[in-house]
């Protein structure tokens, strides 16, 4: 009768653990999948959070991490089940959790961590032989495989920058890009807000062709979401008084 009892607290929690993982992967486009994650936060109650899976010819490249271990090692899992192609290449986005938290779960597999020397100290992560360290001024760009990393200045953290998938026309935002329901800049813990519509000005100059535009919470879409984003960083730097 014990041991019943113990199986099936066993599977209850089990099931709980699984419950408390929420992860959906989708295809955004041919050889492209977009990864969302999700985390319940104090001030903003639950919230989805954006990443890319890219395929280049015989591997696989992530962009963010899911949000935390748990999700990163599913997402790890479904790119093993569904695709059964290695990831060879992980590129983070800024600091905060959202697209750094898992980092070490893909570590554990020998991927190659691509992220900036200013995200690893904002990080408080010391740099080891997993991580790819790059340096670049505002404004500068830095290819990596098919795919290209431009650091357009502070926004939404010091360190964010956007990536672009030039065969598909796709710009990953992050969290400087603010989704189409976005009426605010978000969480401004680490923000700039004065540099952030210039930011937003530099990736609307380096990539005008793009099609797609991912943010860093909420739904994809086109190149209007950098328009949005620059005029509510514009207006919370100069709000109207009543």
């Amino acid at each position: 009768m014990r041991f019943r009892f113990l199986l099936l607290l066993l599977v209850l929690l089990a099931d709980a653990a699984a419950q408390e993982v929420k992860l959906e992967v989708k295809p955004l486009a041919p050889d492209v999948w977009l990864h969302t994650s999700w985390q319940t936060t104090a001030t903003w109650g639950l919230v989805p959070s954006n990443g890319l899976i890219v395929r280049e010819a015989d591997h696989i490249v992530v962009i963010d991490t899911a949000w935390g271990a748990a999700p990163s090692r599913a997402l790890l899992a479904w790119i093993d089940r569904e695709l059964k192609l290695p990831v060879t290449r992980l590129i983070v986005t800024h600091f905060h959790d959202d697209r750094l938290g898992g980092w070490e779960v893909f570590a554990e597999r020998g991927v190659r961590i691509v992220t900036s020397e200013q995200t690893l100290a904002l990080a408080k992560v010391e740099p080891t032989p997993a991580f790819d360290l790059y340096q670049l001024a505002p404004g500068e760009k830095l290819a990596r495989g098919t795919l290209e990393i431009l650091y357009p200045g502070p926004a939404h953290a010091p360190d964010n920058v956007v990536v672009w998938l030039p065969a598909h026309q796709i710009l990953a935002g992050g969290c400087a890009v603010r989704s189409a329901v976005s009426g605010g800049l978000g969480n401004l813990s680490d923000a700039s807000v004065a540099d952030w519509a210039a930011s937003i000005a530099r990736v609307q100059a380096a990539y005008p062709a793009a099609r797609l535009v991912l943010p860093g919470h909420g739904d994809p879409g086109g190149p209007e979401l950098l328009e949005h984003t620059k005029a509510l960083a514009t207006a919370a730097l100069h709000p109207k008084s009543n």
